[in-house]
């Protein structure tokens, strides 16, 4: 049987550095990755498999609906992105939108998963 999963989501977004804070301060995923050349985009990748690539047009093509993200403890992630300017979504207390039009998912992991996931080295 075939095994995938997702190692990475590539985002474009306007303010890469805003992100950055976002995701380190509310789900602790951290900067593992950054690629900065003359005249390319700046490209951060975070664990937790999510690419920032900043991009000045506010209308890129092929930006994401959304990402679905299992947190382990999803109310402490919740009130951490209540204290950032983001906007409720109408489809539950656990869907946002943020500043760039990105809306997010946070979903409550069963116990240990979120361990285990991130403990997979998928090359090995």
């Amino acid at each position: 049987m075939t095994k995938a999963y997702v190692e990475h989501v590539a985002l474009f977004v306007t303010d890469i550095e805003w992100y950055i804070d976002f995701f380190q301060t509310t789900l602790n995923c951290t900067e593992r990755m950054r690629k900065e050349e003359p005249g390319q985009p700046r490209q951060v990748w975070l664990y937790g498999g999510i690419q920032l690539i900043e991009n000045t047009d506010p209308q890129p093509t092929g930006k994401l609906g959304h990402l679905g993200i299992m947190a382990d403890n999803q109310k402490a992630a919740l009130e951490k992105i209540k204290t950032y300017d983001v906007k409720p979504l109408p489809q539950g207390e656990n869907w946002w939108q943020l500043p760039d039009g990105l809306c997010i998912e946070i979903l409550q992991a069963n116990p240990g998963t979120v361990k285990d996931v991130l403990d997979i080295v998928p090359w090995q």
